[in-house]
């Protein structure tokens, strides 16, 4: 056994230095790419750059002599050792201020600081992640006769992973008025509209249409029952609600056991930063509190519970109709095992019941309007007029009349059929690099198999039907998310992996309660197959947020208001015109950034690119007729290039190639054809159209 052990440390220690090694060349290698033309005091270095690359070499030295060291002469290192344990016993408590202002280091790096703009590289971020879980965990760590051990480690991975999350949401908050990324203004617009419709120049008694459902804008909306709310508010209430309720979630689904207070208070931040893997939209993460709140209850508090959840996740998002009754269902049967070791008719009652319950408000009309497609004959079928998903004229098609269509057999199929299937991206790829399914495997299977593993140790004892309906239900999620996921369009993170996400969280509070809460630490200590595990559950998901995460996009406040100062002389010239449509940056309005300006609400941007996605031909044949008539003034939107993108090696490649293709071809061609740009404001990711054969200039 000893020598087993020594051949593995003999090849373990020389691997973990060349790959150390290797990070710190590879970031030395883009510290002097960064600075290399930037001056020419020191060679072609400025004096700032030659000073960071020193610092940077100086450090890289430091930290592989200390790997070497630990390695191959820990001995030598006993005097730092001694340092460092009498620093932390001296500060007691106290230790964790410097835990936590090292942990917060990467947050501030990556979303705060100049050089996370700069310093993107992987390896990177990487080192950043690795020295401030090494720091963090140190002072962590409890046992005096320890330096640093797997807990400590962990626990610095979680808190470092949470800090990221919650930058990466609240760094947005702010006054800035313009949109800071994609979506981001148009749906600021789309929340306003239910509760605060009054805000806009537009007919009275005439409801706005937003591409949104009602379950979403409602909740976002919120804000927007506060007179004269500003954007800053409604950005502070959109950080909240993507990450709050995750840990909240998970603070409900693992109960708080009296023997395992402190691990419980744990699960709340695991399951923030695992679920934000997805991420996954509130309503739904609502939803599952509501479904996990119900367990064991009396079923006249369950049943309405349940129902809420279901409703509220069908007006939220046709897909999510089924999934509250399913969660409800794998709920009760796992709780009556926990009970009494079996199923009994009672437990099948209560378990049909609460399923019943999650489907029937919204659910259940589709299951009647698909069972009356399949029994309805076939030539009555065929004969039939197809619906019209979506508005071929000038105007929105109501979302009523939308919604409604699903709830047939033909809408349903329609509205799951409509856009083309991206199978590559369920691999690796330029739009999500590790792809769907390696993707899923990082986030999810390190807890599969510790589920697993409790049932096999006997700590979670399950039964056959159990079993069934568990994983009949989870392969139902997986199934239904990688599908959706390889729908033009998708595909560029987890969030359409939702309903099985927050399965498999639901799903752990079981075994949790079965007693994985009182086994976990034992198992730390003594199982390398439950260490890797735990490592990989807590340090991927920890991880994720420094690799792609970037400094919010904001212009300083003067050149904020110069432009927006431009803007607004532009559009209100070209409203003494026309009608001035804002196909982007409805935020502006919302606002009154832009005065009193009349709503156009058609061809807002969401629902024209799915549109283009949907190759809406009869939609299209309409805009290009509104375009051909100069109807507007003044069109406002982001910037537009006639350029097509391909996936092969020798021509432009680029990510999102499908997407930007569509919106080209449906978008792009005819309003070039009709209209020209009159300013390209880069910075604030803004540009204006103006008929070309106007008699006016704006």
């Amino acid at each position: 056994m000893s020598t087993a052990r020594d051949a593995k440390s003999r090849f373990a220690r020389p691997a973990a230095l060349v790959v150390g090694n290797l990070v710190l060349v590879l970031v030395g290698i883009e510290f002097y790419t960064l600075g290399y033309g930037s001056g020419r005091l020191v060679g072609s270095f400025s004096a700032k750059w030659a000073m960071a690359l020193s610092v940077y070499l100086l450090l890289a030295l430091a930290l592989f002599g200390l790997a070497v060291l630990a390695l191959y002469q820990p001995n030598r290192l006993s005097p730092l050792r001694q340092r460092i344990q009498n620093l932390r016993a001296r500060l007691g408590r106290a230790r964790w201020i410097p835990t936590l202002l090292i942990a917060a280091l990467p947050a501030w790096f990556v979303f705060f600081s100049p050089w996370g703009a700069l310093f993107v590289s992987l390896p990177t971020r990487f080192l950043i992640f690795a020295l401030a879980l090494l720091g963090a965990s140190l002072f962590i760590e409890r046992d005096p006769d320890k330096l640093l051990s797997l807990p400590a480690l962990l626990l610095a991975g979680l808190f470092i992973g949470v800090l990221l999350t919650l930058t990466e949401s609240f760094s947005l908050v702010s006054a800035y008025p313009f949109s800071q990324h994609w979506s981001e203004g148009n749906r600021i617009w789309d929340y306003s509209v239910l509760f605060d419709s009054g805000r806009y120049n537009y007919p009275a008694g005439k409801e706005i249409f937003a591409f949104i459902d009602r379950g979403r804008q409602a909740l976002w909306g919120l804000p927007f029952l506060i007179p004269d709310v500003s954007i800053q508010i409604v950005r502070l209430w959109g950080a909240i609600l993507v990450t709050l309720p995750y840990a909240l979630l998970g603070w409900i689904a693992f109960r708080p056991l009296k023997e395992s207070r402190s691990l419980w208070a744990l699960t709340g931040l695991w399951a923030l930063i695992f679920l934000s893997q997805g991420p996954i939209y509130t309503p739904l993460v609502l939803s599952a509190i509501l479904v996990a709140g119900a367990r064991r209850r009396p079923l006249w508090v369950a049943l309405p519970l349940v129902f809420l959840a279901g409703h509220y996740a069908g007006v939220s998002r046709f897909s999510w109709r089924f999934a509250p009754g399913m969660w409800a269902v794998m709920l009760a049967l796992g709780d009556a095992v926990l009970l009494h070791a079996e199923l009994r008719t009672r437990d099948w009652l209560r378990a049909i019941a609460l399923g019943l319950a999650g489907i029937w408000s919204k659910g259940l009309p589709i299951l009647i309007g698909v069972a009356s497609g399949l029994l309805a004959s076939a030539p009555a079928a065929t004969s039939a007029p197809r619906a019209t998903a979506f508005p071929v004229a000038s105007g929105p098609l109501p979302t009523p009349t939308l919604r409604a269509s699903i709830e047939t057999l033909e809408g349903l199929t329609q509205a799951t059929t409509r856009q083309d299937l991206l199978w590559y991206r369920l691999l690796p790829n330029e739009v999500y690099a590790p792809g769907i399914l390696f993707g899923l495997l990082l986030a999810t299977l390190p807890l599969i198999l510790l589920l697993i593993y409790a049932i096999h140790k006997g700590v979670w004892k399950t039964t056959l039907w159990q079993r069934v309906f568990t994983v009949g239900g989870l392969l139902a999620f997986l199934v239904v998310g990688i599908i959706a996921s390889a729908k033009i369009g998708g595909g560029a993170d987890l969030h359409n992996l939702d309903m099985f996400l927050l399965a498999l969280i639901l799903v752990a509070g079981l075994a949790w309660e079965a007693g994985l809460h009182g086994r976990l630490l034992e198992w730390l200590a003594a199982s390398p197959y439950v260490r890797g595990l735990l490592a990989v559950m807590v340090l991927i998901p920890a991880f994720w947020p420094i690799v792609a995460g970037r400094p919010p996009e904001r212009l300083d406040p003067a050149q904020t208001q110069w432009e927006l100062e431009r803007l607004q002389e532009r559009v209100a010239c070209a409203a003494q015109h026309g009608d001035v449509l804002l196909m982007d940056q409805r935020q502006l309005l919302t606002f009154g950034e832009l005065g009193d300006l009349p709503l156009v609400v058609e061809y807002e941007k969401k629902y024209v690119m799915n549109q283009a996605l949907s190759d809406n031909e009869a939609y299209f044949d309409q805009f290009r007729t509104d375009l051909e008539a100069g109807r507007f003034a003044m069109i406002l939107t982001e910037r537009q290039a006639l350029r097509y993108k391909y996936s092969d090696a020798d021509q432009l490649g680029d990510s999102l190639i499908e997407e930007n293709n569509a919106w080209v071809r449906w978008v792009t061609v005819p309003l070039l054809d009709y209209y020209e740009s009159v300013a390209n404001r880069r910075e604030a990711a803004i540009q204006l159209f103006v008929p070309i054969d106007r008699d006016f200039d704006c």
